[in-house]
């Protein structure tokens, strides 16, 4: 018998899901509050062993042989542009940041794309090197998620545990059928929907209620030994047989997105100085 949790290419597919516990986001200022970036001195060569350490550490585990293989299969020997990587968090002095930084790795490694993007405005200096020596391109300006992707290929967008108004950010600068060409790492479309109110979710991320619908979730097994690292995070697509069908009207899109009465979204005006 067919099982209806799974899709033509073996992936169990996101529906209904029980309450998940979600690592708390990092409290930051108001958004009048101006914060400037330190230059806090690190071991660069240690920060550097470490993170390479995670690097081995995940690819002997089951988690990265589920979402390469995952990710392989869903592109389908497409050529991949680029990997845009947003939200990784102080590299450091932060065990969860390295290990997300190490999956960044192991799908550079894997993939081989033209460049790798990353950002994260609380990025120390330090820390731009470090990413710098591993082949890592740091981008300079906080443009709050909204990048553009290629149009010539596909990208594979990650967002390990970021706001949600970051995503709601890319998919407004995206917001065009260019979405099939994106695989998008992210916290689960399909838990947001489940833990919080339509009505909350259409008043804060719009993109993200109008996409969802027409988006396919790919389920993740949270099966690494440290469990707060990868937990709710799905793979998302946006195949091209649903976006096709959908008229102008729905591709209309209004102004940037701004958000109110946020603790967890760090906005560029809340950047007094990023030095790198």
């Amino acid at each position: 018998m067919s099982n209806p949790n799974v899709d033509n290419d073996g992936f169990r597919l996101v529906g209904s899901k029980k309450r998940i516990s979600k690592r708390k986001p990092t409290k930051v200022p108001e958004r009048d509050f101006k914060i400037e970036q330190q230059d806090t001195i690190i071991d660069l060569e240690k920060s550097k062993q470490r993170i390479l350490a995670a690097v081995d550490d995940l690819r002997s585990s089951p988690y990265y042989h589920t979402v390469t293989n995952s990710v392989s299969t869903l592109l389908k020997n497409k050529s991949v542009i680029e990997i845009v990587c947003l939200g990784l968090g102080h590299l450091a002095d932060c065990a969860i940041s390295r290990y997300q930084l190490a999956l960044l790795v192991c799908l550079r490694n894997l993939l081989k794309p033209r460049k790798v993007l990353v950002h994260d405005p609380v990025f120390y200096k330090a820390e731009c090197q470090i990413l710098n020596d591993l082949e890592l391109e740091v981008i300079e300006e906080n443009n709050e998620g909204s990048y553009v992707i290629s149009g010539e290929g596909a990208t594979v967008v990650y967002l390990p545990h970021c706001p949600k108004q970051l995503t709601n950010n890319f998919l407004w600068s995206n917001w065009s059928q260019n979405l099939q060409n994106c695989v998008l790492i992210c916290n689960s479309f399909a838990s947001l929907f489940e833990n919080q109110p339509n009505r909350i979710i259409l008043e804060t991320v719009p993109y993200i209620h109008k996409i969802q619908p027409h988006t396919t979730e790919i389920a993740l097994e949270n099966n690494f030994k440290f469990t707060d690292i990868f937990n709710d995070t799905s793979i998302h697509i946006f195949p091209n047989k649903a976006l096709e069908k959908l008229d102008s009207k729905f591709w209309a899109k209004a102004d940037r997105p701004c958000y109110n009465d946020t603790e967890e979204f760090i906005t560029s005006c809340m950047i007094e100085k990023l030095t790198l």
